[in-house]
């Protein structure tokens, strides 16, 4: 069975840093990066929230990113990320519909030989 929660020394040894580092960015990226907390405070990670962490890792301690750098480029991502696979798919649908319709009012008589 997969372990489903992890501590902070346990995410601090998986990265090299030490868990002051953990809090402080909970802290800089508050409403990004946000561990549950049992009700004695001690903090819980998922699987996601270590990849969350691991994202901001890679940008601040790889890339070089300052942490306002990185803070903007996990909220742009997390905009474009609200779209999910099954909206865009429809979209492009709808778009190349558009486009066959827009086509066929240019030239309304033009062979269709392509079925793509």
């Amino acid at each position: 069975m997969e372990k489903k929660y992890f501590t902070i020394h346990e995410v601090a040894e998986k990265f090299a840093v030490a868990p002051s580092l953990i809090r402080f960015w909970e802290k800089t990226f508050e409403g990004i990066l946000r561990p549950h907390k049992n009700k004695n405070g001690v903090r819980r990670y998922t699987q996601e929230d270590i990849a969350q962490f691991g994202y901001i890792y890679t940008l601040v301690k790889e890339k070089g990113y300052s942490l306002a750098g990185a803070r903007k480029v996990i909220q742009q991502r997390s905009v474009t990320a609200a779209i999910s696979p099954a909206d865009i798919v429809q979209r492009l649908h709808q778009l190349r519909s558009f486009l066959v319709a827009l086509k066929e009012e240019i030239h309304p008589n033009a062979n269709h030989t392509s079925n793509s």
